[in-house]
Order: C-alpha cells, then sequence, then structure tokens
C-alpha cells in the first residue's frame, strides 16, 4: 500500500517488526508492530514486513565491565569495534579513525584470549577517545549491542577490527548526515581484499543490478521505499560502511543475537523498512575477505543463516520488487562461490557460479565460471 513521505519520519513513528519463532517464519503472517520512540506503545500495521523471532532487549542502560567512562563532554559520533582475538589488525583499525577528535571509540573485546584487552588498557591511556568495554565470547551481535548501549553520540558507526576506513568517511558522512537528518543509515562503497592482499572487485561492482541502477551518481543520494528491495537483493551494506542514528538503533532493539552470522543483514533490511537510508557512491573503507569453504561448518553456518533470513523478508521484499527475491538466491550463491574460490576451490566455485547462471543467466557469472575452472584471475583482482 503506497505511503506518504510523512510516514518516513522515524522520531515519531518506528515500525519495528515482531519477531516469529525461527522454525515458522517463512509461514507466519507478516504483521508488523508501530511503535513510537517516545513511549514505545505498539499497534499493528499490517502488511509491512516481518523478520526473525529474538530477544532483543532495549539497548539502553550500562553495559558490561565498562572500564572507561567519560571520554568526551559531546561527542558527535560513536564508533564500536567487535574485537575477538583480532589483535592483529585491531591497531591498523584504530590509527584509521585519525586524530578527529570529537568522537568516542567503544572497543568491546569478545572474550578475546589474545592480549587484546592489555592492548586496550594501554591505548585508552594514551587516548582519551578509546573506551575499552568487554563481554565473554557472546558473539558480534551482543558484542556491538553492548557498544551500542554505551554510546553517547547522536550518531554510531560500526568497524570490524579486520577492516579500515579511508580517509574522508567520517566527514562525508557525517554531513550527509546533516542534510538530511531523517536518514535511519547511511552507508557506503568499498574495497575489498584478500587475505594475500589481492585487491577483489568493489563491494558496488559486485552488485550488479544495483550498479547499473545507480551507475551515473557520482554524490550521495537517498533511497526511499526501493531500500530494503536494494538491500535484500544483493549484498550491497557492508557493516564497516555504517553510520546509523542511535536513537533508531536502541528503538529497535540493535542486532539480533540470536543470529550468529547474517545479523547485520538483518539489522539493515529491518532498518530500511523504518527510514530512508542514505549512500555514498564511493569506496571509503577497506574491508578484508576471508576465504571460506562453502561445505565447512562455517560456510555451512553462515548459508543457514542467510536462509533464514532471506526467508523471513522475502514476502514483504517480493510486493516492493518481484524481481529481488530471485535475484537474492542469485547473489547468495555467489557469494558462496566468491568464499570458495578464495578457499582454493575451483570446481566447486564454478559449480556454485553455474547454479547462479542457472536461475539468472549473464554473461559475467559464465565468465566467472569459467575463471575458476581454469584459474585465471579476473581483470577486478591485482596483487599490490
Amino acid at each position: 500500500m503506497p505511503r506518504d513521505r510523512s510516514s518516513w519520519r522515524w522520531r515519531r513513528i518506528i515500525r519495528a517488526p515482531t519477531r516469529c519463532a525461527p522454525c515458522c517464519c517463512a509461514t507466519a503472517p507478516a504483521d508488523r508492530a508501530a511503535c513510537r520512540t517516545d513511549s514505545q506503545n505498539a499497534t499493528q500495521d499490517a502488511g509491512t514486513p516481518r523478520a526473525l523471532k529474538t530477544s532483543r532487549r532495549p539497548v539502553t542502560g550500562r553495559p558490561m565491565q565498562i572500564e572507561r567512562s567519560v571520554v568526551h563532554p559531546q561527542p558527535r559520533l560513536s564508533v564500536v569495534i567487535p574485537a575477538h582475538n583480532a589483535l592483529r589488525w585491531l591497531p591498523g583499525a584504530i590509527a584509521s579513525l585519525g586524530v578527529f577528535g570529537e568522537i568516542e571509540i567503544l572497543v568491546v573485546d569478545d572474550g578475546s584470549q589474545d592480549g587484546t584487552g592489555d592492548y586496550l588498557r594501554g591505548i585508552a591511556a594514551s587516548d582519551r577517545r578509546v573506551r575499552p568495554l568487554a563481554t565473554t565470547a557472546a558473539g558480534p551481535a551482543a558484542a556491538r549491542n553492548v557498544g551500542l548501549a554505551a554510546a553517547q553520540a547522536p550518531l554510531v558507526a560500526f568497524l570490524d577490527a579486520d577492516d579500515r576506513w579511508r580517509r574522508g568517511k567520517m566527514a562525508a558522512q557525517m554531513e550527509l548526515h546533516r542534510l538530511y537528518p531523517d536518514i535511519g543509515f547511511s552507508f557506503t562503497d568499498h574495497r575489498r581484499f584478500a587475505e594475500d592482499g589481492t585487491e577483489l572487485a568493489t563491494g558496488f561492482g559486485r552488485c550488479r543490478a544495483f550498479a547499473a541502477r545507480h551507475s551515473m551518481r557520482r554524490e550521495a543520494f537517498i533511497l526511499h521505499r526501493d531500500a530494503q528491495a536494494a538491500i535484500y537483493a544483493e549484498p550491497v551494506v557492508a557493516t564497516s560502511t555504517v553510520m546509523a542514528q542511535t536513537a533508531l538503533l536502541r528503538a529497535v532493539g540493535g542486532f539480533n543475537e540470536q543470529l550468529r552470522r547474517a545479523e547485520d543483514w538483518d539489522l539493515w533490511l529491518h532498518l530500511a523498512a523504518c527510514a530512508p537510508v542514505g549512500c555514498l557512491p564511493r569506496s571509503l573503507a577497506d574491508r578484508l575477505v576471508r576465504a571460506v569453504d562453502p561445505e565447512g561448518p562455517e560456510g555451512q553456518a553462515r548459508r543457514i543463516a542467510r536462509r533464514r533470513v532471506a526467508e523471513a523478508y522475502a514476502l514483504p521484499v517480493s510486493q516492493l520488487d518481484a524481481d529481488a527475491v530471485q535475484q537474492c538466491r542469485t547473489s547468495q550463491l555467489a557469494l558462496e562461490a566468491d568464499g570458495a574460490a578464495l578457499a582454493g576451490l575451483r570446481v566447486q566455485a564454478a559449480m556454485l557460479r553455474l547454479s547462479a547462471f542457472a536461475q539468472q543467466p549473464s554473461g559475467k557469472m559464465a565468465r566467472a565460471a569459467a575463471r575458476d575452472l581454469f584459474g585465471m584471475r579476473s581483470l577486478d583482482q591485482r596483487v599490490p
């Protein structure tokens, strides 16, 4: 049902989904609750998306084991970095944030055993922006929620410990949110690197439909009703590029802690139904892409989680864009093929790409399958 522009003003009304049981998310009715941010009272709103059941609790109060309190009297941005045995990359991630003083850096040590806690205590003594927090190996969703609960700024940005921000990202996104205060969150394009340093296709570059639709854009733009379908169809949003309204994140309960994988995709789909989404079509972050065997434990866990999220949002997304559901199936196969190719499983990667080609034929997918079979490097992959 068409909605007028005023329905996007999430400061007045947040449409937060009522969650169904994980085992029946595909058949549960697509009802949704609308909760006011001031009172959190819910009213029924039929025909809007329904996601997975979650034990999301209100993200308020103080998180566990806070080791430092006040950092800046009025930070403009809170950067949340979950870290689990990531000491190898963490100093680079923090350094990539630059020297801007009006931020707080909330690093959540998620049960690390590699000295991360000692490192954070040391750097916090010299950099007053850094606030070490801690959880007990609760997973990335819970770790980010701990950071969200401690955030003091009106905007929250996320950065994984093995990723990096590029110069200008923080300022560009903060300006976008200043110019368009009604957007719920924004994201940017990003560069992707394999563990051996090979530069892969950019985030938007591997999303064929999104890139074709917005290829002529050079400046920031806003996605309205088409945001959820675009985020569902292809993996355009990388968590380390996201900046969001703190109040909105807390109003919807933060990340779904029942999901150990794909919890970020679930949240971006959730937020896209609540408010407009901003996009900066510039590569303003560097992301590390790890090799994953699709048939290994990690590959299977990712596939199951993605399938749960995809099934939960399939019906409402299909009402926005009939092609998005099919594009999602194809892109999920391509994601698995990428992981297999990076793991050196060339035949498996090629078979996955051919399956994707059968669902949605394209010359690009056929060429990628051929490269996997014959071990050729793509033109968009290079070793620095």
